[in-house]
């Protein structure tokens, strides 16, 4: 299998042999799907992965979740500003260090991850399907031994 199929008349010039190529355009079809889906809820898919670790770790602090995604503090304070602003998140100061904050996840919060979660589910399911079980195993593995082993950036 190769993507030249999908463009018969296109020179690749190699491209093809580019693995962020195709893990870029993966991620593509699979965020671009689910945001379609979760738009009716106010939500983008990188929210539903905060309130998705909120819900699990009550009392959470923004710094973790920086960690977790290995993006900026700046950018996880914008997805929680506006998770917040939604009625999705709370923020309180932490009783031990009034500097840090720990997030709680609301109400409404807990009603849109549980609407949020069988999208997710199902949407992976159908896209995943020509895979074997086995594959997506092998998948889910070479995706997180990347990911473990990325260099940190300075």
């Amino acid at each position: 299998m190769t993507r030249q199929a999908v463009t018969p008349g296109l020179d690749l010039d190699g491209i093809d042999q580019v693995l962020g190529l195709h893990i870029g355009t993966a991620n593509s079809l699979f965020l671009s799907r689910l945001e379609r889906q979760l738009e009716s809820f106010k939500v983008t898919p990188k929210q539903v992965a905060i309130l998705w670790l909120v819900n699990a770790n009550p009392g959470v602090k923004q710094s973790d979740l920086s960690r977790f995604f290995k993006i900026e503090r700046p950018t996880v304070h914008q997805f929680v500003r506006q998770l917040t602003m939604n009625g999705h998140l709370v923020s309180e100061p932490s009783k031990l260090d009034r500097r840090a904050g720990g997030l709680w996840i609301t109400e409404t919060g807990t009603a849109t991850l549980t609407a949020a979660r069988e999208i997710i589910f199902t949407d992976e399911a159908e896209l995943l399907a020509p895979l074997t079980p086995e594959e997506r195993t092998e998948l889910y593995r070479l995706v997180i031994k990347l990911y473990l082993s990325a260099p940190a950036r300075s």
